[in-house]
């Protein structure tokens, strides 16, 4: 799909790119750029800078993706506070997350936004084939509707059987089932984005920390 940002159906791609990607790049804009209105409007302007620049369709095949986007929105946003800046001193832009080194996005903030990116794409995927399927999941795990969305309170599995109209027992296959799957929609992910099986391991290592930490029990067993 980067492939055609720039070709005969760049307009469908940077569709589904923007569609896709809107969320995370928010969140990396959130933490970089403060006040929360001078990141939203950031976020206004990013989409002409990845449009016109294609940087995007001139990215290095080998490296990760997720440090590859991170680092071009880290690029912006540091310019972007540049520019503004220079332009005006009426409202200040506060430091970002990490002001002992501007220039470098919180490297644990970004694994955590990143990771909830790649669980929100697996469970659109996982609500494609089964909208029950992936309530049960939002529900018994507490997910955000959003990258950088609240997590809510977990549901119990009487709880759900009760909004899905099915017993106890049912509510907790469902959920067992939805895991397995949303787990099969994560690794599909995870190899759309990097390389190589080195890069892959510890991609998915440092993914399924995250997912152990925000939600214990949504990814495989430490030894799976």
């Amino acid at each position: 799909m980067l492939d055609q940002l720039d070709g005969t159906s760049a307009e469908e791609s940077w569709r589904w790119f923007i569609e896709r990607y809107r969320g995370y790049i928010a969140g990396c804009l959130n933490r970089l750029i403060h006040p929360r209105e001078l990141a939203d409007q950031a976020l206004d302007e990013i989409w002409s800078y990845l449009f016109t620049s294609s940087i995007l369709d001139n990215a290095d095949r080998d490296r990760r993706f997720r440090t590859y986007l991170a680092g071009t929105v880290r690029n912006f946003a540091m310019d972007w506070r540049r520019r503004r800046a220079r332009a005006s001193t009426s409202q200040p832009v506060d430091e970002p997350c990490d002001a002992a080194d501007p220039s470098r996005l919180c490297e644990a903030q970004d694994m955590q936004l990143w990771t909830r990116q790649v669980v929100q794409l697996a469970l659109a995927e996982v609500e494609r084939s089964s909208p029950d399927q992936a309530n049960a999941l939002r529900w018994f795990y507490g997910l955000p509707d959003a990258v950088d969305g609240d997590a809510a309170a977990p549901r119990s599995a009487s709880w759900i059987a009760s909004q899905l109209g099915i017993r106890t027992n049912a509510a907790h296959q469902l959920v067992f089932r939805a895991r397995n799957g949303l787990r099969r929609c994560i690794e599909r992910e995870l190899r759309e984005t990097v390389r190589n099986v080195e890069d892959l391991v510890e991609e998915r290592q440092r993914v399924y920390t995250v997912i152990a930490a925000d939600s214990p029990g949504l990814g495989p067993p430490p030894d799976a």
